[in-house]
């Protein structure tokens, strides 16, 4: 009896520092979400299923704009973002970032609201007319300049203003500062349910070649600590391919996380989940690339071209 109490002693000892040698073995990384839509918050999905910690990550999870995106990887406090595809150009302008894995496009998440009882029917009713969109440069900006473009207008036949996140967009729209407002797909069927917007398009049908989002990483992190990140990409897909098998517990996931009813949080899922809105293997298509570099250059976020490609990579991806 007494041997076994000595063994149960020293269990008991022993147990703090084996959980102590646990928590010191999980990589801590700051991520950075630029929205809380549907897509982006997989990441949180994967830390409720515990996706991230089977790779030995403690993930940290922020919510912030683009632009304090890219100044926080500058600035060193954030290590992976998840962030719209616009985000390549500060890239080439020289952000410390590499596009790591694709994660969504065509951007079939945004969609552009009017109010319920607005005059505004269809596109081409919004020539002069002001759309909130998040910051000038971001990918809900860009979008409303595809608009001028499916039109054939100048970029200019459209107003943006910024406002930031969505609850701001949906202010402005509700105040009349903004004639119509890009926000996501859970929250325009969210707001269309209760009677408050009507939606006039889904960005998804208006362009069909760009890459929505990408999962990037800091080039100190790539250099630093490249397990990690193979780590982090490799949970993404897990937690993907979990949430493609499981729609019950995801829609139920969604409407806690979003804050919508069961009914939209199923819709989002249907409409987003089982297509080609998410990437199955996370890589780049040069074309798309390619025709990203030209908007970029027609949204004055770069004044030539440039080679996208050099600002993503493949090599943290499994093997084709």
């Amino acid at each position: 009896m007494a041997h076994k109490a000595w063994l149960v002693g020293l269990c008991l000892a022993l147990t703090p520092i084996a959980l102590a040698a646990d928590a010191a073995a999980q990589t801590k990384l700051a991520v950075a979400k630029v929205a809380n839509d549907f897509a982006l918050s997989m990441v949180d999905y994967g830390n409720k299923l515990g996706t991230f910690k089977k790779n030995g990550l403690d993930v940290e999870v922020s919510s912030i704009t683009q632009a304090k995106m890219v100044q926080a990887v500058i600035a060193g406090s954030i290590d992976i973002g998840l962030a719209s595809g616009a985000t390549l150009a500060y890239a080439a302008k020289g952000a410390p970032l590499t596009g790591v894995a694709a994660l969504s496009g065509p951007p079939s998440i945004l969609v552009l609201v009017v109010g319920a009882h607005s005059p505004i029917k269809s596109l081409d009713a919004l020539r002069n007319r002001t759309v909130a969109v998040t910051n000038l440069g971001s990918l809900t900006d860009w979008a409303v300049s595809q608009v001028a473009a499916h039109e054939k207008w100048p970029p200019s036949a459209i107003k943006r203003v910024s406002v930031g996140d969505t609850a701001a967009r949906v202010a402005t729209l509700r105040t009349g500062a903004a004639d119509a407002a890009v926000v996501d797909i859970a929250t325009a069927l969210n707001l269309e349910e209760r009677g408050q917007v009507k939606i006039l398009v889904n960005f998804g049908d208006l362009i069909t070649k760009f890459q929505n989002q990408i999962i990037y990483a800091s080039d100190k992190l790539i250099k630093g600590d490249p397990n990690a990140v193979r780590g982090f990409v490799s949970a993404w897909f897990r937690t993907i391919d979990y949430a493609r098998a499981h729609r019950g517990e995801t829609v139920a996931f969604a409407q806690q996380e979003l804050g919508v009813t069961p009914g939209v949080a199923g819709r989002v899922y249907d409409e987003l989940m089982p297509g080609g809105f998410f990437s199955r293997d996370g890589r780049f298509d040069p074309d798309i690339l390619k025709a990203m570099s030209e908007s970029f250059v027609e949204m004055k976020l770069l004044d030539h071209e440039a080679d996208l490609s050099q600002y993503v990579t493949n090599r943290f991806l499994k093997a084709p």
